[in-house]
């Protein structure tokens, strides 16, 4: 499972607690009588669930960011098996993950060091950052990628009305046999999902809103209390929590850069020394009268295209990345396929006249050869604009049948710009 997915999966289930009431209502336990009592007593804990803390906004380098529960999850999926840790804390509300590797093994410890370093924390007030290092040299670089999230939360869906699961008669344990866990089932569906909890009811419904957890596993608030996801059967896909740690894990972000206000600042650069570039090539008298056309079109395109970048620039930091759909256009377009390859048939035309124009300069005293090496790069030249503008229209297709997805769209056009790229000088 590629970890967008997975990620996009944990963010549709890990959500802001709103006006969450404790459920006062006392039950004996199903387990009450359990060698285990004090540590089923513990796992089966999460305040910002029940209303009894309040989820908080983090920031992307402020604050530590510190966990009180573990949970060591194996999957198993069309790629193979996995284990994975998830970080939880309780009581204001977040969750951090490592990437899903196949056949890798779960270590449940927090190594900032590592140079493969990467960690993914939810908080459920919407906030998200991705937490990796960047080997360069001999140092590793810390970077955190915030998708605009410290100031345009992640709005997290109300998946509308809770269907009810039926108790199965099926039980399984969990965690060296100390948790016992209830299959429930939504008639009409495959899904199996084991939960744990004080009591195992005819029925439950799950709370939306009210999860804490990640691949599908983990807290569950719902009409009938607190429950933990001990494990998750699907037609392709399983996962089950093999452990529950109490354990106090904390990680430290200040020495992370902001991702994005690093791409600002040097595409901000890039864009001043373009316009410079552009100011003195506008100054530059064309040695080809004939050819000062094309020159000034390809020179007014790369200014407008800088503009549209600059636009760009400044409204991928608007929204939501991981929802703003204006918010992906943008970020896409910082690398705008569309404007590259018009510029590249703006320059093919300018060489293209310009060669020509020495073509026709050239006296009866060259060369043969001099001449048949200058045909040869007018053809080039022109089979050059042909695969060009051939790539231009399959551009627009793109942008016909993605229009709604920015992120295929790129990918698609990515694909197909390599190839207008071989030159002829």
């Amino acid at each position: 499972m590629k970890q967008a997915i997975v990620f996009s999966f944990a963010l549709l289930l890990a959500v802001s607690v709103v006006n969450a009431q404790p459920d006062t209502t006392r039950r004996d336990t199903a387990w009450s009588g359990s060698p285990h009592r004090p540590y089923l007593n513990s796992i089966l804990d999460a305040d910002v669930l029940d209303g009894t803390s309040t989820a908080t906004t983090i920031t992307p380098r402020g604050q530590r960011l510190c966990f009180d529960k573990i949970l060591k999850i194996k999957t198993m999926t069309g790629r193979g098996p996995a284990e994975v840790c998830v970080f939880i804390n309780t009581k204001i509300g977040l969750i951090a993950y490592t990437p899903l590797k196949p056949d890798a093994v779960g270590i449940c410890d927090i190594k900032q060091e590592a140079p493969d370093f990467r960690l993914t924390v939810v908080g459920l007030k919407g906030n998200t950052y991705t937490y990796l290092n960047a080997k360069k040299k001999n140092t590793i670089e810390h970077w955190v990628q915030t998708g605009n999230s410290e100031t345009y939360e992640y709005q997290f869906t109300n998946t509308g009305s809770s269907v009810p699961l039926k108790r199965k008669t099926e039980r399984r344990s969990y965690c060296n046999d100390k948790v016992k866990a209830q299959a429930y089932k939504v008639d009409g569906r495959p899904e199996v999902w084991f939960l744990f909890g004080k009591t195992f009811p005819e029925s439950i419904n799950m709370t939306p809103k009210k999860f804490l957890g990640s691949y599908a596993v983990g807290y569950q608030y719902t009409d009938k209390g607190l429950f933990i996801i001990m494990q998750m059967e699907a037609s392709g896909y399983n996962a089950k929590i093999e452990e529950i740690q109490d354990m106090n894990v904390c990680f430290d972000p200040s020495s992370y850069q902001v991702m994005e206000d690093e791409r600002e600042t040097k595409m901000q650069q890039s864009i001043q020394r373009e316009r410079e570039k552009i100011a003195r090539e506008e100054t530059k008298a064309e040695k080809y009268p004939s050819c000062q056309s094309k020159k000034t079109t390809l020179l007014n395109y790369q200014k407008e295209s800088l503009n549209r970048q600059e636009q760009n620039l400044q409204e991928a930091r608007i929204g939501n990345a991981m929802q703003d759909v204006r918010t992906q256009q943008a970020q896409a377009n910082l690398m705008n396929y569309d404007d590259a390859i018009q510029q590249m048939i703006y320059e093919t035309e300018l060489k293209l006249c310009r060669a020509e124009q020495r073509m026709n300069e050239m006296s009866e005293q060259t060369s043969a050869s001099s001449r048949q090496k200058q045909q040869e790069k007018i053809t080039c030249l022109n089979r050059q604009l042909a695969e060009q503008r051939s790539t231009q229209q399959s551009f627009q297709r793109i942008n016909t049948q993605y229009r709604n997805e920015p992120g295929r769209q790129y990918a698609e056009k990515a694909k197909l710009f390599m190839r207008g790229l071989v030159g002829c000088d």
